[in-house]
């Protein structure tokens, strides 16, 4: 019998251990997942992830793809010390990038051509605009100013 009262103390023993075991398990899981904020931010990345993915999958197959189409405007004329400065913004409305644009700004007198000015823009992508400034050394507000986008490079 003490035999018998021996092996019943042990094997309770033995069941105390396994349930702190397992307790201690538990403990370390709980301890060890992350909290729902954690998730809630994860679920938004994948969301932005999936979102950029899907927009650039729906560009591929129906994005815009027409040639540029650039105007040419006038923002502002200012007097410098030697000349003038006419400040222009290119806008381009079609489907690719323009690069390396060339824009002229040519001032009409009453006898024909008085002055052309040019400049290049670097890059102006599609729907977009990008701004310069052309130099004269007449006054382009006395002078009819037509302005005008010359070429570009495909990039």
């Amino acid at each position: 019998m003490a035999e018998e009262s021996e092996d019943r103390r042990q094997a309770l023993e033995a069941d105390r251990r396994a349930d702190a075991d397992e307790a201690r398990r538990a403990d370390d899981r709980d301890r060890d997942a992350p909290p729902p904020w954690e998730w809630g931010v994860a679920f938004l990345g994948l969301a932005l992830v999936l979102g950029a993915l899907g927009f650039m999958a729906y560009q591929a197959v129906a994005g815009d793809d027409s040639p540029p189409h650039v105007t040419v405007y006038t923002d502002a004329i200012l007097p410098l010390d030697h000349g003038y400065l006419v400040q222009i913004r290119a806008v381009n409305q079609g489907g690719s990038t323009a690069a390396q644009l060339t824009v002229e700004g040519k001032l009409t007198g009453k006898n024909g051509r008085v002055e052309v000015g040019e400049t290049v823009i670097d890059y102006v992508p599609s729907h977009s605009y990008r701004q310069g400034g052309l130099f004269f050394s007449q006054d382009p507000r006395k002078y009819p100013l037509q302005l005008r986008a010359k070429g570009y490079a495909e990039p």
